[in-house]
């Protein structure tokens, strides 16, 4: 008898230091460490295969940010088209482009009525955004001269796409005129602008003209005497 009990006493022990051996493994911080390493892993490696499908169907979509909320923003595009813009956490990247050179931004610093390009893959009317491009809306546009306004110191185009403008010459503007003796660009003034010249102009958009009614960045006057000698 006391031969069964010293083995079912060893069984026990032995047993018992087994069973606090295995817990202890497994509540170790070198265990736990590993499963977090493992896991964060194979976050990072489908990660980075989601990035590179989105990569192969990017398409890039520009236009004005009419809504902003924390997962999306609502775009109306150069052709009047509205898409919804559909923002990751983790993939989607913000830039401002400043010149020729891009600088990385915060979500945050996208507002309502930028200008932004989206680049994505787009399915339908909705954008999944891999990178959001923050920039000014610039558009150049040539017409002919319909009306020169000098108390208000503006003039009134009708563009070759049939559009009607209405231009402000601000002391901003950089006002240049064809020399059309010498085939020289010069500089020139409000009073050298005549009904029935040609303009080339740039205009920058915000989305919330009314009219058409823009101030021009520049403006490029061909005098219409260089279509008639």
């Amino acid at each position: 008898m006391m031969k069964l009990i010293s083995i079912l006493l060893f069984l026990f022990l032995t047993v018992g230091t087994i069973f606090a051996q295995s817990e202890t493994s497994t509540n170790s911080p070198t265990l736990v460490f590993s499963e977090e390493k493992d896991i964060q892993t194979l976050k990072d490696k489908i990660a980075t295969k989601v990035a590179e499908l989105r990569q192969k169907n990017n398409k890039a979509v520009s236009g004005i940010v009419t809504e902003i909320s924390a997962k999306t923003f609502k775009l109306k595009s150069e052709n009047d088209i509205e898409y919804q813009v559909k923002l990751d956490d983790v993939l989607t990247k913000y830039y401002q482009i400043q010149g020729t050179s891009t600088k990385e931004i915060k979500q945050e610093d996208i507002k309502k009525s930028s200008y932004i390009v989206v680049s994505g893959v787009v399915n339908d009317k909705e954008i999944d955004a891999n990178a959001i491009f923050n920039d000014e809306w610039y558009v150049l546009k040539s017409g002919n001269i319909t009306e020169v306004d000098k108390v208000n110191f503006s003039i009134k185009v009708i563009s070759n796409d049939k559009d009607t403008y209405t231009l402000d010459i601000e002391a901003t503007t950089k006002q240049q005129i064809l020399n059309i003796k010498t085939l020289e660009i010069e500089k020139t003034g409000f009073s050298k602008i005549k009904e029935g010249d040609t303009v080339h102009f740039v205009i920058k958009k915000t989305g919330e003209e009314k009219n058409n009614v823009f101030t021009a960045e520049k403006i490029l006057i061909l005098p219409q005497e260089y279509f008639i000698k």
